[in-house]
């Protein structure tokens, strides 16, 4: 299959002058995809790149998906809806069902997106979440926890997930390990995390060097280093 996302020869230099990384080659597909490596090797800058929030400083990035990124800050007046990435599709289905909807309304409605969402939430730990909850009002956990049901509802082809599992308690990492284990698309995942690890398809692992690819998962990456 056609990649998903490709990095050719992609440098990335710091403000000083430094390399991050250089010349670095690497193609994600549909599979699951954990990205490891030590402190200050560029893991989420690689993820920004992905995403088009940072330009490499050489080479290029192409990406011929649909992109699901789990954000890492929010704003103040941001509601759990927009923490699911939703609040404008569910603003155009209560619309339509007030009777208000416009014809662009109609042709862009996603008609099944509220029981997706609700079993997305079910399954990370937050069933009947209140969707005009002001986010502010959710601890850090179930803040990730319900950006990732949005994630999952939303069903895009690749995920970018940078410590999904941070600020969690024992259970809710167990959840989401489980949620990312059962996903059937493409995943990049940055983690510490040896659970969620375990699920994935394959380790690359990141250094000054470049990227390398280790088949098969976390316990042969290990096996092999």
């Amino acid at each position: 299959m056609p990649a998903f996302v490709t990095l050719d020869s992609v440098s990335v230099r710091l403000p000083d002058g430094r390399s991050l990384f250089d010349t670095l080659t690497l193609a994600l597909g549909p599979e699951r995809t954990g990205l490891v490596g030590r402190n200050g090797t560029g893991k989420s800058t690689l993820l920004k790149l992905i995403s088009g929030e940072v330009a490499p400083s050489a080479g290029a990035v192409s990406v011929s998906c649909r992109l699901g990124v789990l954000r890492q800050a929010y704003g103040a007046q941001e509601t759990a809806a927009d923490l699911c990435g939703c609040a404008d599709d569910l603003t155009r289905l209560a619309r339509i069902e007030a009777g208000e909807g416009s014809e662009d309304d109609f042709a862009l409605a996603d008609w099944d997106l509220e029981a997706r969402l609700a079993s997305a939430l079910a399954d990370v730990g937050l069933p009947g979440l209140d969707l005009q909850r002001p986010a502010a009002s959710l601890s850090g956990g179930q803040t990730t926890r319900a950006a990732l049901a949005g994630l999952i509802a939303l069903k895009p082809d690749l995920l970018l997930l940078d410590e999904p599992t941070n600020h969690l308690d024992a259970e809710a990492r167990a959840m989401v390990a489980e949620l990312i284990g059962g996903w059937k698309g493409g995943a990049l995942v940055v983690s510490h995390d040896r659970e969620l690890l375990r699920r994935m398809d394959r380790i690359v692992e990141l250094s000054g060097l470049g990227a390398r690819v280790y088949g098969a998962g976390y316990e042969l990456y290990v096996e092999r280093k």
